[in-house]
């Protein structure tokens, strides 16, 4: 009901009053009473009774027109009819059944039966207190889902007090429903938006942490992959020393591996994107899988025909196949099958807000599914906290990674399961639009010989530069060495040749490898940088990522040292 109509409903019930009043003036003063009852005393009561009786019309008619009109179900119950004795018109809004229906129903009628099974305990639990002495359980407010007329759910909040006759025994229940569909929308959402906070400040956490642990332990490794790969050059050695040797460089490669699932878990792994098909990469990955399967299991794909090609890691979405892959094999160790499945979705924003995205794209869709074990509800919460692992020789950072990954490239991923009835990951990845463009990065390179360059090279870990030194050395470049940035500046500027290259660790303390090589070019315009470090993301801003940048991760190996500088140099 409008405002305006709403003001003339009240205007039309001020004059229905007035004209009540005003018609009862004009009965008392034109009355004739005779001589036996024209005393003044029996003329006032007889206009005090007759003033009572219209303010009792009035006083109806107004709670009348206050009930009918009313946004919120005013009802009554009955007890020993087991039945609603009166709803107001409103309650066809709120439930789509007429009041006359209405008076039909019972409780059972009326609500759902988890709702019905609460309330009917919540009376009974009232009464209970009620004969114990204790008013305060006369009232109650509580909320209800309520049945709609086409079948649907309409959750409501409840105001009650019981009804008591003239004895003071308990008849019935009178109330006040509301629908609060919009609140707990509104709840819904503010509840979303809590856990994405949480899931920000835990993911925080876990970035800060794990680029820590990436710098320092990268380094480390350096120092062993390093000084591993000075060793096999530096004299011959049996086969079964070589294999030692070798031993140690995989283990190092493993563990560095371990890292780049912390980083990546993190968000903060760097990476090169490129367009690709991901049914080729997939191919590739179940062909190698497939002979990996034990028993009776079996791995299939469904690969979709015309898919979208998308723009990302090709290593990262080897590595989030991979991860999911190889929790289904595990899944159906015992027997079992796999399926993987890939297409075209076109997103809409009812399907994003379905899944609790605010921004939808296009997708390429790639689903793992598997026969195995399944999860229950409560591991199903937690299969992508980083360390959440419900396996004895699991680090816990497998499918922490993979969300990770995908959220890093625009997607995200849902998984269903239940216990004994097995798994189904779908990874949602970003369609890629418009022309392809191949960077000079992308680019693969021949390594040429070199030619005796100067390289500045700066780490604040001893070891590393000690042994990248040498590295350089043995290809026949000249190296200056310094051990922060500000030391590395006083070299360059006592150094009068040229200097071809600055290779720098990315994190150092006071000066990091960014605004060394800002500082440097400025000076020697010359001068290309080739940023190292186990750690880079939070110093590589995303206007870095042009085709000047060069960044080879630790731990490295001699080879790629020498291919990395080379590219370089050109």
């Amino acid at each position: 009901m409008s405002s305006s109509n709403k003001s003339k409903d009240s205007l039309s019930l001020k004059m229905a009053v007035d004209l009540e009043f005003n018609s009862y003036e004009r009965r008392a003063g034109t009355s004739d009473f005779s001589a036996e009852s024209s005393s003044e005393e029996q003329a006032g009561e007889l206009h005090e009774l007759d003033r009572l009786a219209i303010a009792g019309e009035v006083t109806e008619s107004f709670f009348r027109f206050l009930i009918e009109n009313s946004g919120d179900v005013i009802w009554m119950y009955d007890f020993d009819a087991d039945r609603y004795t009166y709803a107001s018109p409103s309650v066809f809004r709120l439930r789509g059944f007429t009041p006359e229906e209405i008076c039909r129903q019972s409780l059972y009628d009326a609500l759902t039966p988890a709702s019905a099974e609460v309330a009917v305990a919540e009376i009974s639990r009232r009464l209970v207190a009620l004969k114990r002495g204790d008013e305060s359980a006369a009232w109650e407010i509580c909320e209800f889902d309520q049945l709609h007329k086409d079948g649907s759910v309409v959750p409501t909040e409840v105001m009650t007090t019981f009804i008591r006759d003239s004895g003071g025994e308990l008849k019935g229940i009178i109330g006040v429903a509301r629908d609060i569909s919009e609140r707990r929308r509104i709840e819904s959402e503010k509840e979303r938006l809590q856990l994405l906070m949480m899931k920000a400040a835990k993911m925080e956490f876990v970035s800060r942490i794990s680029g820590g642990i990436a710098h320092d332990f990268n380094n480390k490794l350096q120092s062993i992959l390093g000084m591993t790969d000075l060793l096999m050059a530096s004299h011959p050695f049996s086969t079964e020393q070589l294999q030692s040797f070798e031993e140690i460089r995989t283990a190092v490669a493993h563990c560095a591996g371990l890292t780049g699932q912390l980083l990546a878990t993190a968000g903060k792994r760097t990476a090169k994107p490129e367009v690709f098909d991901c049914n080729l990469a997939i191919s590739s990955l179940v062909q190698m899988k497939q002979c990996c399967m034990l028993g009776e299991s079996t791995l299939d794909f469904f690969p979709a025909s015309g898919l979208w090609p998308v723009l990302m890691d090709s290593g990262e979405f080897d590595e989030i196949v991979g991860h999911l892959l190889s929790n289904a094999m595990d899944a159906v160790s015992s027997g079992g099958s796999i399926a993987i499945t890939t297409r075209n979705v076109a997103m809409d924003i009812e399907y994003g807000g379905v899944h609790g995205e605010t921004t939808v794209h296009d997708s390429v869709l790639v689903e793992v599914s598997d026969t195995g074990r399944g999860m229950s509800a409560e591991v199903m919460r937690q299969v992508f906290e980083p360390f959440f692992t419900t396996k004895e020789s699991a680090s816990g950072l497998g499918l922490s990674t993979v969300n990770g990954l995908v959220e890093r490239c625009g997607g995200f991923v849902t998984v269903d399961s239940a216990t004994g009835k097995g798994s189904t990951f779908r990874v949602f990845l970003p369609r890629m639009m418009g022309a392809v463009e191949h960077s000079a990065v992308s680019a693969s390179r021949m390594p040429t010989e070199h030619r005796g360059e100067t390289i500045l090279l700066v780490d604040d870990e001893d070891a590393v530069r000690r042994i990248t030194g040498k590295f350089l050395e043995s290809f026949g470049y000249l190296v200056l060495s310094a051990a922060d940035g500000r030391e590395a500046l006083e070299v360059a500027g006592m150094y009068e040749g040229p200097i071809h290259m600055l290779l720098t660790d990315m994190i150092m303390p006071g000066m990091n490898g960014r605004e060394l090589s800002r500082l440097l070019e400025s000076q020697r315009s010359e001068v290309k940088t080739l940023y190292i470090s186990g750690y880079a993301a939070d110093i590589l801003s995303d206007d870095d990522g042009s085709s000047d940048v060069h960044f080879l991760g630790k731990p490295f190996s001699r080879s790629a040292l020498s291919d990395k500088v080379r590219s370089v140099l050109g």
